[in-house]
């Protein structure tokens, strides 16, 4: 069986990690967790090269998973070069499921057996479109920062990853360190999406200033010519080169660190502005984090901070580079998201007066250096309007819509 590697997305590939609390808790995930098995996507796209079973169990309790023989599906397979059919694994782990593109004018659907040694079983079905149809992915679901994905032939879609190490706070461990929406052909970001926790921000590393390329060892893959060349900054230009993820939140492992240098997470930004309110604003971001909740004779932090930090292009100015123009955005804008109080549970559980969300808005000039915090603040629903995007996917509509229509300066301490 053939694959194009290069077509496998990698929000996919890894957003089966099972990440299913509020925040990074640091709780046991315990011995008397039931037995379960979802696939990640039970639907996905005819140019779809990946799918993920997510599975959770005590410890100890082992499964299989079988493509079933009755089923013409040797259009998917649980190994990447080679068709392979059965696979097993320890409860917790995640199952990868590769696939051929769909060039036919009808949709397939394969069935996937999953036993365990608890006694628990499932069979679940996978759907892969017809050529030429199209839908809208599901992120998992207790990603409360992911924005709603929207076609374009330049917008490449990716999720990096980062192991953490175990703090007094959280358990480390492998999980989602932010999300990209990668506009090729700007070579800038649309928006990077990322939480906010203790997990991340400590213990407290230095910054690296390890400028790179994405090295593309994660999926999918963005071509060292449709990147920045970042290894130098941006010249005479009078811009920085801006992260949107700012490396003090991430300062966890010094890897975690690295990889918000990535020429992926870096836009160009006026420096008195990058340097002087933005930076503010960043450190905010962090304030405005978890709170601490003291469980057992220690301190817990369970709530989460959901951020997505973006660019919008209402000028064509571009600045020169090595790999081509980068276009200079007009604007930096910031949609924050989290619940009132601190309570782990996953944030779509949550009604519309448990929840606050803010955006703001800055120009990316002197202008917008000299705009204060208060100013630059608004409705979410300012942001989607001026960008196009739509945030907070994962919450119900109605209440989507009700907490991105407004917020309260009382609610970010030093607005």
């Amino acid at each position: 069986m053939t694959l194009n590697i290069k077509m496998i997305g990698m929000w996919l590939f890894a957003a089966c990690m099972l990440i299913l609390f509020a925040g990074c808790d640091g709780k046991d995930e315990g011995t008397d967790r039931e037995s379960r098995a979802m696939l990640v996507a039970e639907t996905v796209n005819y140019s779809t090269t990946t799918n993920s079973i997510t599975t959770e169990g005590a410890r100890g309790v082992t499964f299989r998973a079988v493509i079933s023989a009755e089923e013409d599906a040797a259009w998917c397979s649980f190994a990447l070069t080679e068709p392979l059919t059965e696979t097993g694994g320890e409860a917790g782990s995640p199952v990868f499921i590769y696939l051929q593109k769909n060039g036919t004018d009808e949709d397939r659907t394969a069935r996937i057996d999953m036993t365990f040694s608890d006694g628990y079983a499932v069979r679940l079905e996978m759907t892969q479109r017809s050529a030429g149809s199209t839908i809208v992915y599901d992120y998992e679901r207790s990603w409360a920062e992911q924005p709603v994905l929207r076609e374009d032939a330049d917008f490449i879609y990716k999720t990096y990853y980062t192991t953490l190490a175990t703090t007094e706070y959280a358990t480390g461990g492998y999980r989602r360190n932010y999300s990209i929406c990668y506009d090729r052909a700007k070579h800038v970001s649309r928006w990077v999406a990322y939480p906010v926790h203790y997990c991340y921000t400590t213990p407290s590393f230095e910054r690296t200033n390890d400028w790179a390329f994405d090295p593309n060892d994660q999926l999918p893959e963005i071509p060292r010519e449709d990147q920045q060349y970042i290894l130098k900054g941006y010249g005479s230009y009078g811009y920085d080169r801006g992260h949107m993820l700012a490396s003090a939140t991430r300062y966890n492992t010094r890897a975690t660190n690295a990889m918000t240098f990535y020429a992926t997470n870096m836009m160009p930004q006026s420096s008195r502005f990058n340097q002087g309110i933005w930076a503010t604003l960043e450190g905010k971001e962090r304030d405005w984090g978890p709170e601490r909740k003291k469980t057992g004779g220690k301190y817990l932090n369970y709530d989460t901070l959901y951020v997505v930090t973006g660019t919008e292009f209402l000028t064509d100015k571009t600045i020169d580079n090595r790999n081509g123009p980068i276009a200079v955005p007009s604007h930096c804008w910031k949609v924050m998201l989290r619940q009132r109080g601190n309570e782990n549970r996953p944030i779509s559980d949550f009604s519309a007066d448990e929840l606050k969300a803010v955006g703001f808005l800055f120009t990316n000039d002197s202008d917008g250096a000299a705009t204060s915090l208060r100013e630059a603040a608004c409705t979410v629903e300012e942001i989607e309007k001026l960008t196009g995007f739509t945030f907070f996917r994962n919450l119900d509509p109605d209440v989507a819509r009700e907490v991105k229509g407004s917020y309260d300066p009382g609610d970010w301490p030093g607005l």
